[in-house]
């Protein structure tokens, strides 16, 4: 630094009034400690990209219109085994059940405090689509398809009567011939349709109408005739694994939550979601198991363990540092420079919370790398003002701190300044939670120095004071 004399006047500041820079200081690491505690952690995409970029825009778009990311249930288990038996019609109502698809006057499955009732009262899914709800669906359009062609068929069939008897009766017909004229014109009528319905049979492998709890129609359905048994067909592949794809079949059911959720609601869905797999109303009798995985989950798990990893983060250096220091540094008192180090943490996260930010996995990493720089100042400068403590006439804490400050804590000051310039470099990222990276770390860098000069200052002056016999303290008070 060009002018030292600032960084003078902070060590006399300090030195003169050590009791009132330390309460300060504790108070305040105090209170950012509290701070930091209500942190809230966030894992979302506006992390790594940021809100004005076009990615980030049609990310937007896409799940304002198709729903958020999908949270997948893996169903495992030999697909002819779930959807030959009745495992399939567990496997739709559990699908029904995450919709919140509960028909009017009906009590859904665990009742209305249970997960379905729920999720039926809440509605945060968009939509699920699985193989329960595939197969059903297929059902309902070919079933309803069947019986509109059946009534179609009725009408042709009766309008082809009318014309015929109206024919034979311009014809000069009796009335039992027209009877019998319209009966043929129904007769042929229905047989084109019994040929219709051959053919469509006979194309597609049915013999009857339909059914979910018809095997051979669900087995024509999903499985490919002219390879091993149990494989579906290629075009089905978003929905079942292939053999091909590992060891056994996996079915698939997604389910999207919808757009604009917040973290709490979309924590309380997921937990409602994982809820009802694990109903026994839903559980498969012939082998299969489910596994609630999907980007929801991941970023879940990764938000709830960003906190959690914070503070087993914070143990572990503050145990390495600590064994270091002791082992290592020869100055007195020795953990000194980690309980500076420890409150500059705690007022860098607190100003981090007062600022409205959240906890990401980057600002997680900042922690370490915060407090190494913290001890690394507090070192420096507790090393000189204990040299000039052994220099020439012994010299009491308040004036080696006050030299210390004036000859040593410019250099430790250019060091922070340089490293906290190669840190703001990060503020160039497009990346924002890198760019969060580096502000937090230049913000951290200059309290730790400012902890380091004032609040190591005092502490060197109240450790003398403590450990003194009185008859030597003005001696070592010095000029």
């Amino acid at each position: 630094m060009k002018d030292p004399r600032l960084l003078f006047r902070a060590a006399a500041l300090a030195a003169k009034r050590p009791a009132l820079v330390l309460t300060l200081t504790a108070l305040l690491a105090l209170g950012g400690l509290a701070l930091a505690a209500q942190l809230k952690p966030d894992a979302g995409i506006d992390t790594l990209v940021g809100t004005d970029s076009p990615a980030y825009g049609a990310t937007t778009t896409y799940r304002e219109r198709f729903g958020d990311d999908p949270i997948i249930v893996l169903v495992r288990g030999p697909l002819t085994k779930l959807l030959l038996t009745q495992d399939l019609e567990r496997l739709l109502g559990l699908e029904g059940c995450i919709a919140g698809n509960v028909p009017d006057g009906v009590t859904p499955a665990g009742g209305a405090g249970g997960p379905c009732g729920r999720l039926a009262a809440t509605k945060p899914v968009k939509v699920v689509f699985g193989p329960g709800t595939f197969v059903a669906e297929a059902v309902r359009q070919l079933g309803g398809g069947f019986a509109r062609r059946v009534a179609e068929n009725q009408q042709r069939g009766a309008a082809a009567a009318r014309t015929a008897r109206r024919v034979a009766l311009r014809q000069g017909l009796g009335a039992a011939a027209a009877q019998r004229a319209g009966n043929a014109a129904r007769a042929r009528i229905d047989a084109d349709f019994q040929r219709e319905v051959v053919d469509l049979a006979l194309r597609y492998g049915l013999s009857a109408v339909p059914r979910l709890d018809d095997p051979s129609f669900v087995s024509t359905l999903i499985f490919d005739g002219a390879k091993p048994t149990g494989t579906p067909k290629r075009k089905f592949a978003y929905l079942f694994a292939s053999r091909r794809s590992g060891p056994g079949n996996v079915a698939l059911v997604q389910v999207r939550l919808k757009a604009g959720l917040g973290d709490a609601q979309r924590a309380a869905a997921l937990k409602l979601v994982r809820a009802a797999v694990a109903m026994k109303e839903w559980k498969p009798q012939n082998g299969a198991t489910y596994t609630v995985t999907g980007a929801p989950v991941v970023v879940s798990e990764l938000t709830s363990s960003i906190t959690r990893s914070m503070w087993v983060l914070l143990v572990a250096v503050l145990l390495v540092m600590a064994l270091t220091l002791m082992l290592v540094f020869g100055g007195r008192p020795r953990l000194l420079p980690l309980a500076i180090a420890l409150a500059a943490a705690a007022l860098t996260f607190g100003a981090m919370s007062l600022l409205g930010a959240s906890l990401t996995m980057a600002s997680i990493a900042v922690l370490p790398v915060l407090i190494g720089l913290a001890v690394d100042y507090a070192i420096q400068l507790q090393a000189r003002t204990q040299e000039e403590q052994g220099q020439g006439d012994a010299l009491g804490a308040a004036p080696a701190a006050r030299r210390a400050a004036l000859l040593g804590a410019p250099t430790v000051a250019v060091a922070a300044t340089a490293t906290a310039a190669g840190f703001a470099a990060l503020a160039l990222s497009p990346v924002p939670m890198v760019r969060g990276f580096g502000l937090l770390l230049v913000a951290g860098i200059a309290i730790a120095f400012a902890c380091s000069l004032l609040a190591g200052t005092a502490a060197l002056v109240l450790a003398e004071r403590a450990t003194l016999p009185a008859a030597l303290r003005g001696r070592v008070a010095g000029p």
